[in-house]
């Protein structure tokens, strides 16, 4: 069996390297910090899993399991230190096999690794709670819901307070993508500003 982890936090990929292969004891796990070099290890091989972090030094998870879904069969587990409700959902519909939270209980991560090495999908409770909840009151979505992906990403990088510059750098696009970006978001979230855009994004800890 044969895991790739990908995320670029030392501390954090040691501790699931441990994890994992205590749980799995035949397991080949190789790791990667940044999504290039996750890609040419994808390339070069076959794997039973792929974890990778939602936030990546050099491009966007979100790009990267784009990539990946391209590239092979692969499960995708994706991490993320950004709450199920706002990511959750979206990355299930990328692609990904299964969506978990960083703070989530070890006890929890290998049944989800094995639900979906079973070729399920794997959803939290607190994911399937939220997903049912919007879909029964789509009135209470947030405006930022209504989102596609892309912009989300701009909304959020915006948030941290990147420039245009930044952002094209970070998710390979253009400056002038990036401003058609930020324009459509200032539309359907009703805002007049960069500066509004950061004080949305901070206010509901989408950043």
């Amino acid at each position: 069996m044969r895991f790739l982890l990908v995320e670029d936090h030392p501390l954090m990929r040691t501790g699931l390297a441990q994890l994992l292969t205590r749980h799995f004891p035949s397991l080949e796990l190789e790791e990667a910090a940044d999504a290039a070099s996750a890609m040419a290890k994808i390339s070069a091989s076959v794997w039973d899993l792929i974890i990778i972090d939602i936030e990546l030094p050099d491009r966007s998870g979100v790009d990267l399991l784009a990539d990946i879904r391209r590239s092979c069969d692969s499960p995708v587990l994706v991490l993320s230190g950004q709450s199920e409700r706002e990511f959750g959902k979206r990355v299930l519909q990328a692609g990904a096999a299964g969506f978990l939270r960083k703070a989530t209980d070890t006890k929890e991560i290998i049944p989800a690794i094995e639900r979906v090495l079973a070729g399920h999908k794997y959803v939290s409770p607190d994911l399937a709670a939220t997903i049912l909840d919007q879909l029964q009151s789509p009135a209470g979505t947030e405006p930022h819901e209504t989102l596609s992906t892309r912009e989300f990403e701009v909304l959020r990088l915006l948030g941290a307070g990147l420039t245009a510059t930044d952002i094209a750098h970070r998710l390979n696009i253009s400056i002038k993508t990036v401003s058609t970006f930020r324009s459509r978001i200032l539309e359907k979230l009703r805002l007049q500003s960069t500066g509004d855009i950061v004080r949305y994004a901070v206010e509901r800890k989408l950043v």
